[in-house]
């Protein structure tokens, strides 16, 4: 290993805009292009919230408060461009009157775009939330009493690639891609981060034949966000050995090399050594697998997904390096309630599942690099009148390096690993075709290591109703249930009453 001299920080580039105003000009692209299936829809969302503990203690504090929002949905589901797009300009006031009140502009988006057919592919996402990311967070995200201004974070990933056929081999395909993905915040514990990514690949699987091939090159810098932190890089290089035992099992066996600098600036580099296995029993059925001998010790990718008529099982674990900036834009993040977000999706699993990983997602607010190791599984059963969902999720996260260059209230500053366990429950009955009855039921723990004395156990349960008003007219009535142990204790309700039209 050799010291190598501490780079200067990247400047700030970007902000998560920019990913947003690339959707927004490609929704706007001209009628010959974007035809006739682009919905653009004005909306206005409207919400009232009491709560018994609004400042989430033991003494408790009623408070009222009164969200007005308007804001316009894009979307397009055709053709060569497909996404969507939302944003909202949030008006939140107390019935007292106070700082907290707040007014700001809420996006989402991501989609994707065929530029040239079958070569030239753009792949974009961004945001605006405020919640706050710390696995130690006294308030739930999405709790709507605790959108601050010091929350505020503005992350964009940006991916144009060149794929296509190659003219050798049965099936042989090439691509080169380049990513550049980011988080700008007003957090203590964020700071301003950043991800560039080039990618090479070219891959013959073998198709009906016995043997295949596949190589691959990543180059990844990252920026930590702090001027100790400075520039990251990792670079990798595989080749890939394909044995094609029948069309639906596929055997791999791995080679490669790795190196990083994400240990305090000090590079380290090692062989990589692995095998994996694809294997489709049935249509509706993958097992994959991948392990790998890696710099950082032993790395794996393990999936299983089954889907039946009435039924979606599902399992997965992982290891791997990773940081905040490389995963922020990859997961559903926004500061939109859960159940508002996965109102618009039509299938009822689709709907289930997505309610059920927003509700247990866990997020680290940290700009130092990290070995994550993670577990997720569970299932949905859908019935004619009833959907019921089981998740449980692990990640486990350990610092890379020591904590010099991180902010204040990184949760990893005073911890070198933070452990999250989540178990969600969720059901669903449809009353009539006009409205419908959820309930869920939700538990989280973080916990860091032994000796830092950090850990926060957290119990949410909801209960709530949706009704369809109108064509465009939608409202809601929900009660939920907190309580949270860990630096404070409290427990709260809170009742909200919703109603949203679209025009």
């Amino acid at each position: 290993m050799r010291q190598k001299v501490a780079p200067r920080r990247l400047e700030a580039r970007r902000s998560g805009l920019v990913a947003g105003m690339s959707a927004l000009a490609l929704f706007c692209l001209p009628a010959d292009v974007a035809a006739q299936s682009t919905r653009v829809t004005p909306t206005l969302d409207t919400a009232l919230t009491w709560t018994d503990n609004a400042g989430i203690d033991r003494d408790g504090g009623r408070d009222w408060l009164f969200e007005v929002s308007p804001g316009l949905s894009v979307s397009r589901s055709a053709g060569r461009l497909n996404g969507s797009l939302s944003a909202r300009l949030r008006n939140l006031v107390h019935s007292a009157g106070s700082e907290d009140d707040s007014t700001y502009l809420s996006f989402d988006g991501r989609g994707a775009f065929e530029a040239v057919e079958d070569l030239l592919f753009l792949d974009f996402s961004g945001g605006i939330t405020r919640n706050d990311y710390s696995a130690f967070s006294q308030r739930a995200p999405g709790d709507p009493f605790g959108f601050d201004e010091d929350n505020e974070a503005r992350y964009w990933s940006i991916t144009p690639r060149l794929e296509s056929d190659l003219r050798f081999g049965e099936a042989a395909r090439g691509s080169v891609s380049y990513s550049s993905s980011g988080v700008r915040s007003n957090s203590g514990g964020l700071g301003d981060q950043s991800a560039d990514t080039w990618g090479l690949s070219l891959a013959d699987p073998g198709g009906f034949r016995f043997l295949g091939w596949g190589l691959n090159y990543t180059r990844s810098d990252s920026d930590g966000g702090t001027a100790a932190t400075g520039q990251r890089s990792e670079e990798s290089v595989r080749g890939t050995l394909y044995a094609n035992l029948s069309q639906q099992l596929r055997l791999r066996g791995i080679v490669g090399h790795e190196s990083n600098d994400y240990a305090d600036g000090v590079e380290d580099s090692s062989g990589i050594v692995g095998a994996g296995v694809d294997w489709y029993p049935t249509d509706r059925t993958s097992i994959t697998a991948t392990v790998e001998d890696r710099v950082f010790g032993r790395g794996y990718d393990l999936g299983l997904n089954h889907r039946m008529r009435r039924a979606v099982f599902f399992l997965g674990a992982g290891r791997d390096v990773s940081s905040l900036a490389q995963s922020l834009g990859t997961v559903v993040l926004a500061d939109r309630d859960c159940f508002a977000r996965v109102r618009e999706i039509a299938d009822p699993i689709e709907r289930e599942q997505a309610l059920i990983e927003c509700l247990s997602l866990g997020v680290l607010r940290s700009n130092s690099a990290y070995v994550e190791r993670s577990f997720r599984g569970g299932f949905s059963l859908l019935g004619v009148r009833n959907t019921f969902s089981l998740s449980a999720s692990r990640s486990d996260r350990s610092r890379i390096g020591s904590i010099t260059g991180l902010l204040p209230d990184d949760d990893l500053r005073d911890t070198e690993r933070v452990r999250i366990t989540t178990a969600t429950l969720a059901w669903s009955h449809t009353l009539s075709g006009t409205s419908s009855l959820y309930a869920t039921l939700a538990r989280s723990d973080s916990e860091g290591a032994a000796d830092a004395d950090l850990e926060l156990r957290r119990l949410t349960g909801t209960v709530g109703v949706d009704r369809t008003l109108g064509p465009r007219t939608r409202a809601g009535l929900r009660y939920q249930y907190e309580k949270t142990e860990g630096d404070r204790d409290y427990a709260t309700n809170s009742v909200t009453a919703t109603l949203g039209m679209r025009f």
